[in-house]
Order: C-alpha cells, then sequence, then structure tokens
C-alpha cells in the first residue's frame, strides 16, 4: 500500500483517544456530508418543481406559436394554412383569438336582491381544433390516478347554437359561477371606434352573454385571467370577420422542432413572428434556471464554510504529530511524503463527507418520490413535493466538493511548510 495514503488512514480511522483533533475530524466528515446532502435534496426539489411547471405551461403554450409583428390581429388565408399543413411534423394548427375583456355574472336571478360581481379577465377564443392543439382535454396519469385539468364540467364551447366557456377555476370562484345554475357571463368590452360618451357610457361598450360549461385548473396565471369561448363568439363580439391574434400549432415530438419552426418562418415571412414553448415563455423559462443557480450558488457557499474545518483539522494535526513528521524524516521520507499525508487525510474527509451526504440525499429523495412523505395541502394535480434527481447536477456536486476539499487541505500543508520549513 502506497506509504502516505497508509498513514492517512491510520490517522483517521485507527482507534485512538478522542481528543479534541479526533472531534474536528468527525466535525468536518459531518459538515462536508450535510452540505452535499443538502445540495442534493434541494436541488432535486427545484428539478422537480421546474419539470411540474414546464408541464403544465406546455397544455397551456403550443409547440409553435405564430403572431402578427405588428399590431394585434392579423387575417390568414387558405393558401397559407394548406403551406402549413404540408411542412413535415406538422400535426395540426388552430386559429385563436385573444383580447382583455370585463366579465360579470349575477350571483341568482332574484332581480330585486341580485348581486352582480365582476373581473377584468382574457377572453380566448378557440376553434374546434384547439381540443387537438392543447392538452387540456386529455386524460394523463399522475401519482393520484387519472385525472384531467378540466376540474369541473366538459370543455364544450358550443350547445347547439348557444355559446358556452370554459373558465379558470380562479375566475369562476372570484365571479362566484355555479355550473349547477343556467346563468349566464356577461362580457363587455368598448366598440372599436367608438368615442365614450360622457352622458352615457354602456353606448360606447359591446357586450353579449355566454354560458359556463366548465372549469380548468392548470397553473394560477392561467386560472385567474382566462377563459375560452368560441372563435365566432369572439369576433362577432369584437366586432371582426375572419380577423385572428395567433395560429397555435401541434408537432410531433419526434421531429426537429427548430427546423420545423424554420421552415414555418420561410412561409409567413418576416410579418409574422414564430416563436416555439421556450421562447413564448422566456421569461418564466429563465426565472426557473436562475433559480436553480441562485440556490446551487447559496449551497455551494455553505459547503464552503464547512469545508473551513479542514483547514483547521489539518494545521492542528500537523502541530500535534510533530514527533511523528521527525520519526518519519529520520526513517527516510522526504518533506514531499510527509506533506502528502496530510493532503490525503485532508482528502480522505472530503471525499468520504461527500460520499455520506451523496447517498443519503439520494436515498431521501428516493423516498419522497416514490412514497411521498411530505404533503403539499391544497395542491392540484400533485399532493406531495416534486423530486427529480439529474445525473448532471450529481456529477456537479461531486466535482465542487472534491474540488473545494482538496483546495482546503493544500492550503494549511503549504503554509505550515513554509512557516515550519520543511
Amino acid at each position: 500500500m502506497n506509504f502516505p495514503v497508509f498513514i492517512a488512514r491510520r490517522y483517521l480511522f485507527a482507534k485512538k483517544t478522542h481528543n479534541v483533533i479526533n472531534v474536528i475530524s468527525y466535525i468536518s466528515v459531518v459538515g462536508v456530508a450535510i452540505g452535499t446532502l443538502a445540495l442534493v435534496v434541494i436541488l432535486s426539489v427545484a428539478n422537480g418543481y421546474d419539470s411540474l411547471t414546464k408541464k403544465l405551461y406546455s397544455v397551456f403554450s403550443p409547440d409553435i406559436r405564430i403572431s402578427a409583428t405588428e399590431g394585434k390581429t392579423f387575417v390568414c388565408d387558405s393558401l397559407l394554412f394548406e403551406k402549413i399543413e404540408k411542412v413535415n411534423g406538422v400535426l395540426d394548427y388552430s386559429q385563436v383569438l385573444e383580447e382583455n375583456v370585463l366579465i360579470s355574472y349575477k350571483l341568482n336571478n332574484d332581480y330585486v336582491n341580485r348581486h352582480t360581481t365582476q373581473s377584468i379577465a382574457t377572453m380566448k377564443g378557440v376553434d374546434k381544433n384547439y381540443e387537438n392543439v392543447s392538452g387540456i382535454t386529455k386524460k394523463r396519469i399522475s401519482e393520484n390516478g387519472e385525472f384531467s385539468f378540466v376540474a369541473m364540467g366538459e370543455f364544450k364551447l358550443w350547445n347547439s347554437d348557444v355559446p358556452q366557456t370554459v373558465m379558470g377555476i380562479g375566475i369562476a370562484q372570484t365571479l362566484g359561477v355555479n355550473l349547477s345554475f343556467f346563468a349566464p357571463v356577461e362580457v363587455w368590452i368598448p366598440k372599436r371606434g367608438v368615442k365614450v360618451s360622457m352622458t352615457n357610457t354602456l353606448d360606447a361598450m359591446a357586450v353579449d352573454y355566454v354560458y359556463p360549461a366548465g372549469f380548468f385548473s392548470i397553473e394560477q396565471s392561467f386560472d385567474y385571467n382566462y377563459f375560452f369561448v368560441p372563435l365566432d363568439f369572439a369576433q362577432s363580439l369584437l366586432n371582426y370577420t375572419a380577423e385572428i391574434s395567433a395560429i397555435e400549432i401541434k408537432i410531433d415530438s419526434t421531429k426537429n422542432i427548430n427546423a420545423i419552426q424554420k421552415q414555418i418562418q420561410e412561409i409567413v415571412g418576416e410579418g409574422f413572428d414564430v416563436k416555439n414553448r421556450y421562447q413564448q415563455n422566456e421569461t418564466l423559462y429563465r426565472m426557473l434556471s436562475s433559480e436553480k443557480y441562485a440556490i446551487y450558488v447559496i449551497l455551494v457557499f455553505i459547503i464552503t464554510l464547512f469545508s473551513f474545518n479542514i483547514i483547521g483539522l489539518i494545521s492542528m494535526l500537523i502541530v500535534d504529530k510533530k514527533k511523528d513528521i521527525e520519526t518519519f524524516r529520520v526513517l527516510g521520507s522526504s518533506n514531499k511524503t510527509v506533506k502528502q499525508i496530510f493532503y490525503y487525510q485532508g482528502c480522505m474527509i472530503a471525499i468520504g463527507g461527500a460520499i455520506i451526504g451523496l447517498t443519503l440525499g439520494v436515498i431521501l429523495c428516493l423516498i419522497q418520490q416514490y412514497f411521498k412523505i411530505i404533503k403539499l395541502p391544497n395542491m392540484f394535480i400533485i399532493d406531495a413535493y416534486p423530486v427529480e434527481i439529474q445525473i448532471g447536477d450529481i456529477f456537479l456536486i461531486l466535482a465542487f466538493v472534491f474540488v473545494v476539499g482538496f483546495a482546503m487541505a493544500r492550503l494549511p500543508i503549504w503554509y505550515l511548510s513554509k512557516k515550519m520549513k520543511w
């Protein structure tokens, strides 16, 4: 066995009196282990939330979205749709029209004591293809069994000739909408090109009625802001004929979405923006990435502080083992060999702490992933903290702990060897 490694291992693991140096050795190992465990667990939870958020946004945000570079709406001819359909990898598309509106709802039919609630929301008019493009109506499997994002009622925007709406559950709660009552939701918006009269403001407002058919629950930013209506209902209310605000496209997941995006951009020309899901939610994706890096930096700082124990340990050990050092030198050991003894002990502490912390962290994450020990109260779809272990994070954590541990082990040896002239 390598002599410096053998002596370092004896210093670290041999049975001996529990003096201050021994206690610091244990504290150093425990400190590195705790820091590594915290990195594994917290990063895995952050990965879980990151993946969950992206999955939820993928339900509402299409694979590719086409919108006008100037203005809110545009008219798309059938020839353009035919060209888009012919692109290899395009599965389906849907025309949508979005606009911010005022919605109101009468809580009961008692016209003497009626109470009206109001809210600002985004009306999203969609055509019949929307269900093929969006995942909002698809049944999915989760840890809680099968579920649909349509929490109540059904995603049905027409009942014979009567237009219906599917609302975010947050809006429905704000307005007090009840599917059991056959009461319409009033949709108000200022008329285009009409000046507001101070004597009669209602003349400048367009209003229409739509009946609630269901509530969806995806994510808070959608649940409290959006409600779906038929496309022709939205166009009629806004006094449009064939104008739309976007074309949403579903792409075959086995195809290269970047190549398809480039082809569609060439078809529609410079007057349109063609964005993939990341570009549609660029701020969100950047925020999720920044949060993860911020967490990593904070925990790395904590591990670094724990690793300073290695500096104190090696320094005290060198001072405590002066007689052993002289004995090694008399027996023919070089200064390099003596330095390696203490350096290897510091490395063993870093490696041992990292392996212990990593093992415990992975075990805890797997327990949470499969047994859902820590619950989330009042959470739709999931009822426990999401956890996702990523191999890349594991290697990154090990690399950092080793680098910091080895550096901390070398620093006191370099300083004291100069001080003691060996």
